[in-house]
């Protein structure tokens, strides 16, 4: 019983994207507890860059795909570092646009890849809960833009609006949950936090529909 809970972890450990998933929990988990309120957002940029540099290894296995992505990466980290310590509206607007075309990519490919696959494995399984948590981070920096377009966008009982506010609105609403601590009040931020629901609920549907319609052929198969 050991050897096969210890081959599981194995499997799970080396997975492609066990390293993205993981860096992904890890900004829940240790983000609150690393830093005081003023710090936060620091705290939030280096977790989101570790996310970045994750994506570039789990999403593509080619170097010259690496390569571009890769590229992508640090260009989105870059324009981050230099909104912290510029400050200016253009690195703003730079920094909140390559975060949101980033994640949207890396949305696109792990997709792409989950729709291409024909077989369940540990990768697999990796991959879409990776997507799904990918996909608040993407709403998460959309959010960011609509306040930054729009602002007053969102009223926060008793706190300022920034981007780990959103981030966690973002998940809040991709699972539905709606404490109502947050709440979208243009007609922007509701259409998107009414997409994300959505996208939220199907997604879920149909990849384990699709999880569980794989792994029956394959048992059939055998």
């Amino acid at each position: 019983m050991r050897k096969r809970v210890n081959s599981v972890i194995t499997t799970i450990l080396n997975a492609r994207f066990s390293a993205l998933f993981f860096a992904i929990i890890l900004l829940f988990l240790l983000r609150p507890f690393l830093a005081g309120a003023t710090a936060l957002n620091i705290v939030t940029d280096i977790f989101l860059w570790l996310i970045l540099i994750s994506c570039v290894w789990a999403i593509h296995d080619k170097r010259k795909h690496q390569g571009i992505f890769l590229g992508m990466a640090v260009l989105a980290i870059l324009a981050d570092l230099l909104d912290f310590l510029l400050r200016s509206a253009v690195t703003s607007w730079v920094s909140k646009i390559a975060g949101v075309l980033f994640f949207a990519y890396a949305v696109g490919a792990i997709l792409l890849y989950l729709a291409r696959e024909e077989e369940v494995t540990a990768d697999m399984i990796m991959a879409a809960a990776s997507e799904y948590v990918l996909i608040g981070i993407l709403f998460g920096f959309l959010y960011v833009l609509v306040e930054a377009a729009y602002p007053g966008s969102f009223s926060f009982s008793g706190a300022e609006t920034n981007r780990p506010g959103l981030l966690y609105f973002s998940f809040v609403t991709l699972t539905t949950t709606g404490y109502g601590d947050v709440l979208p009040v243009s007609p922007q931020a509701r259409s998107l936090a009414m997409l994300e629901a959505l996208t939220g609920q199907l997604y879920i549907a149909i990849t384990v529909a699709r999880l569980v319609g794989l792994y029956t052929v394959r048992r059939k198969k055998h």
